[in-house]
C-alpha cells in the first residue's frame, strides 16, 4: 500500500472511532453469579444490549473461570438496565 492510502485510511478509521467513542453508554448489561457477585458492562444503545446479553446468557448455569479470582463461578442470570 503507498503512503497516501495508508494515511486516507487511517483518517477514516479515527474518525469512525470518535464517532463511536462520542455516543453516550445507555445500558447496562448485568451479569449476576451464584456467589451473589455481578459484573456490569456499559453498552452504547439497545441492540448492542441485546447482543451482548444474549452472548452472556448462553453461559447460564456453566461452570466458568473468574479470570480475576481464578475460580470456578457460575451465571445465574443476566439483565439489561436503562441508564
Amino acid at each position: 500500500m503507498n503512503a497516501q492510502i495508508e494515511s486516507e485510511l487511517q483518517a477514516v478509521i479515527e474518525a469512525k472511532l470518535a464517532r463511536i467513542l462520542a455516543q453516550p453508554i445507555t445500558h447496562n448489561v448485568v451479569v449476576t453469579y451464584r456467589d451473589g457477585t455481578s459484573r456490569s458492562l456499559g453498552v452504547r444503545g439497545a441492540k448492542a444490549a441485546e447482543n451482548n446479553a444474549r452472548a452472556e446468557r448462553r453461559h447460564i448455569g456453566r461452570p466458568l473461570i473468574d479470570r480475576e479470582t481464578g475460580r470456578i463461578v457460575r451465571v445465574v442470570s443476566v439483565e439489561i438496565a436503562p441508564i
